[in-house]
């Protein structure tokens, strides 16, 4: 035999051991528990058997109750005597001696009946027992002997060696009450029989010593040698299970099935398959085998009472067939404890392996759901109508099974009817809505052109059409503003390569007319003048340029003070020349008498006024007026510049504010196309508003500063 099935089969003796080691411990400690553990007596349920007959013999034999006693502690109350005059309509002719009369005749008739027939059913059962069980009692006081051992007390001539010859005695006194106290009703008597309990109430207490016992009879004594052999065999059973876990935990690993190599490629896929299981799962799926198993094991393979079994095949079947079901089972277990035993040893991490488990998942799927209040309490409140119109309908089809169907249905079907059709069109209509605006999302993913998905009502859907179409809206802007950036994008940077290309050209072509020698000291001179013009016109460029990219990313830091924009604007109008007539420009100035104090960075703003007053002295028409003013206007500085263009200027004015964008779409002007993008972005940085407005050939610029 090769040695995988040696292998193979070792495996299977090991799990074999480990079942009947395992079914042995369980089984012999439920065992002991149930039998080994507790004496003869109560193993055999004959102490409760005990307690039963001693209550029958304080009733029928110690302290008997006759009909004479209870007849004399009948009591008619009045409530007894309005509930009679309320049953029957003739006692509202009697007298309430009469009712009181009548009503004690029934009790005494009742109490006959009772004490005469029903408790005859209880005295064949206290005969059974009195047979069954000895007994020798004295009463206290009258020294009346009570007991049915009249032969044995002749062979054995005193009581006391008669106790000792039993096998089990109950002695009294006792060490709770000293002696047997008859003093209420045994358990059987009904409570609602009052009268028998005054009149038990209302007798002495009888007291009696002596003994009850178990006698050394030939049914006790089969029960006490079967229990006696039971606790053999439970001992027996324990024994074997203990050694075989010990020897199995002593050879260790070497007997599983891991690594004996029973199967060692099936449980490695099996091990895999039980690491995809959510953590919760397999949890529970071991909670769940392993209390089958334990369950199962709690009964012996082969009990005591199926020892003795006269079939033997059937025996031999039932057996075979538990120890199979067992090994199976203890098998699952095993080998789910030895993969969650190597999962300890190799852990993922625990937040990996709870983020991926069933309750998590549920948890996600309920924390979705209400995302939205709204639409988990609807889907929630959906779920009970649906269910709720079921079971409604259920029981208005089973509401009488004893009349007419049409009659008891048709009040309760039609309500259910109208409002089963009410959800029904609800549900359609939200369907419907749901279909639109899949449809309209498909087509849009396909790059086609889609309008607005109607928004009816202000249901859920409703409200996810408008977000919806919002997106959708939303998302065309953005496409049509990439559309432009790309433009002016292009255009930047064929302006910038325009603007800078052109004095570097210049530059370049004079540094190669100055190489010749022989040129001219006064052309030379000239050359160098041209080059220096030219160099600090290319400087200008990227100074302001670096400015604007400065401006545009927001990384200037201002140092903001008081400051007087009227002083401001003046000085700016003073050092651009713009008084002194620059260029043909009139300009007509509107300044307040008094200061206009704003919080602002001085320098910067004063690059605001300049840069403006400069677009104006360079793009305005010769000849004409522009106009400066400086007005409060709701706890706001307003500077206004208005002049008339010398070039056309087009509808889309905003994109003027963009870098390099010049009027002067020939680009023969001086200006570098920043002026206005610079002066934007310093108004921003101070939390104002640059506006800028074309009316025809009208030029306007307010700026708006927030006073200190």
């Amino acid at each position: 035999m090769g040695t995988r099935w040696r292998n193979r089969l070792a495996a299977i003796a090991a799990v074999l051991f480990l079942t009947i080691g395992v079914n042995g411990v369980l089984a012999g400690l439920t065992d002991i528990g149930r039998y080994a553990g507790k004496s003869f007596i109560e193993a055999s349920g004959i102490d409760r058997d005990l307690g039963w007959f001693i209550q029958l013999l304080s009733f029928y034999e110690l302290a008997p109750i006759t009909f004479e006693e209870v007849k004399r502690h009948i009591r008619i109350s009045r409530d007894d005597i309005e509930w009679y005059k309320r049953a029957y309509d003739e006692a509202r002719q009697m007298s309430d001696e009469e009712i009181r009369r009548a009503i004690t005749a029934e009790r005494e008739e009742n109490l006959r009946r009772y004490l005469e027939e029903e408790l005859d059913i209880y005295r064949s059962e206290f005969n059974r027992l009195r047979e069954r069980y000895a007994f020798y009692l004295v009463e206290t006081g009258t020294g009346q002997i009570h007991t049915n051992l009249e032969r044995e007390l002749e062979a054995y001539g005193d009581e006391s060696k008669a106790a000792e010859d039993m096998l089990f005695v109950l002695r009294y006194p006792d060490r709770v009450d000293g002696r047997l106290s008859i003093y209420q009703l045994p358990d059987f008597m009904p409570v609602v029989r009052e009268d028998l309990a005054r009149a038990a109430d209302a007798r002495p207490t009888k007291q009696f010593a002596g003994w009850i016992g178990v006698p050394k009879s030939d049914a006790f004594m089969v029960q006490f040698r079967e229990y006696r052999q039971h606790q053999g065999y439970t001992f027996s059973m324990l024994g074997v299970g203990a050694i075989l876990l010990t020897l199995l935990i002593a050879a260790g690993n070497r007997l599983t099935p891991s690594g004996i190599g029973l199967a060692g490629g099936a449980l490695s896929g099996v091990q895999t398959v039980w690491r995809n299981i959510p953590l919760d799962l397999r949890l529970v799926l071991l909670l769940l085998t392993g209390f089958a198993a334990y369950q199962l094991h709690r009964e012996a393979i082969l009990p005591y009472d199926r020892l003795f079994a006269s079939d033997v095949p059937l025996l031999v079947w039932e057996t075979v067939y538990k120890l199979a079901v067992l090994t199976a089972v203890t098998a699952v277990v095993a080998v789910q404890l030895r993969f969650a035993y190597r999962s300890l040893k190799e852990p993922e991490p625990l937040g990996t392996a709870w983020r991926k488990s069933l309750v998590m998942r549920l948890y996600g799927v309920i924390r979705d759901a209400f995302l939205s209040l709204r639409v988990g309490v609807q889907a929630v409140l959906l779920f009970i109508v649906v269910f709720g119109l079921g079971f409604g309908l259920y029981g208005a089809l089973t509401i009488s099974p004893y009349e007419p169907v049409m009659p008891w249905v048709l009040p309760w079907v039609l309500p259910i009817a109208a409002v089963t059709a009410v959800v029904l069109f609800y549900v359609l209509r939200q369907a419907g809505n749901l279909n639109r605006l899949l449809a309209a999302a498909r087509e849009y993913a396909a790059g086609r052109t889609v309008g607005d998905v109607p928004v009816k009502g202000r249901s859920v859907m409703a409200e996810l059409a408008g977000h919806w179409n919002r997106m959708r809206q939303s998302a065309e802007a953005s496409r049509a503003n990439e559309a432009k950036s790309e433009r002016l994008k292009t255009e930047l940077i064929t302006n910038v390569s325009h603007d800078l290309r052109t004095p570097l050209t210049s530059v370049i072509s004079y540094v190669e007319l100055l190489k010749n020698p022989d040129l001219p000291e006064e052309e030379r001179a000239s050359y160098i003048s041209i080059i220096d013009q030219k160099s600090k016109r290319l400087k200008a460029l990227i100074d302001d340029l670096f400015e604007a990219t400065k401006m545009a990313s927001g990384s200037v830091e201002l140092n903001r003070e008081r400051v007087d924009l009227v002083q401001l604007i003046e000085q700016a109008l003073a050092e651009s020349g713009a008084k002194d007539g620059a260029a043909g420009i009139e300009f007509r100035v509107k300044l307040p008498k008094y200061p206009v104090i704003a919080f602002v960075d001085g320098q910067k703003m004063w690059r605001v006024f300049d840069n403006l007053i400069s677009n104006i002295i360079r793009y305005s028409l010769e000849g004409t007026r522009a106009y400066i003013a400086l007005e409060r206007a709701d706890g706001k500085a307003e500077i206004a510049f208005k002049n008339v263009a010398k070039y056309e200027l087009g509808d889309n004015v905003d994109e003027l504010l963009e870098r390099f964008k010049r009027g002067d779409a020939s680009r023969h002007t001086e200006g570098s196309g920043l002026g206005l993008a610079i002066a934007k972005s310093i108004v921003d940085l101070h939390g104002g508003t640059f506006a800028l407005e074309v009316d025809g050939d009208l030029f306007k610029v307010k700026v708006l500063l927030p006073e200190a």
